[in-house]
């Protein structure tokens, strides 16, 4: 799935150059209605174009963590679902951070993602009330100057 720009809104700022800055956005997405977090309208169409049949997008959480490189982290979800996620390799020439992430009910993913650029994923875990989790990460170096 492409990586997906959310509003600057959901940006975090670094405050350190050694970490990793990784933010998790936890979404809950419904076939039963259509009403779209207006935080999430970019996110919804990149989803929406592999599944249609979800129609509203509501915006749970957006928890942040700064990780050392070789670090990692476990993120809470809904209905004690959780992320964990490594910080595999550090900001590459392209400016790419190179993450390890073990979403709910799926197996381990690992890609390079791009500064300001969110990755989402669409899991299998569905709430009581049938909505479905998507998670979207994203990871920025921690280069602001001092």
């Amino acid at each position: 799935m492409s990586a997906v720009v959310l509003t600057a809104y959901l940006l975090v700022a670094c405050p350190t150059d050694d970490p990793v800055r990784v933010t998790v956005v936890i979404v809950l997405a419904s076939t039963e209605h259509t009403t779209i977090d207006p935080k999430l309208k970019e996110l919804a169409k990149e989803v929406q174009k592999r599944d249609p049949k979800l129609t509203g997008f509501k915006l749970v959480a957006t928890e942040c963590k700064s990780i050392p490189v070789g670090g990692n982290a476990t993120i809470s979800l809904t209905d004690k679902q959780v992320l964990k996620l490594q910080v595999d390799k550090a900001k590459d020439e392209q400016g790419r951070i190179s993450l390890t992430l073990k979403p709910p009910s799926m197996e381990a993913v690992t890609y390079a993602c791009a500064c300001d650029k969110f990755f989402p994923v669409v899991t299998p875990h569905r709430t009581k009330s049938g909505e479905q989790l998507i998670i979207a990460v994203m990871a920025k170096p921690c280069t602001a100057k001092k």
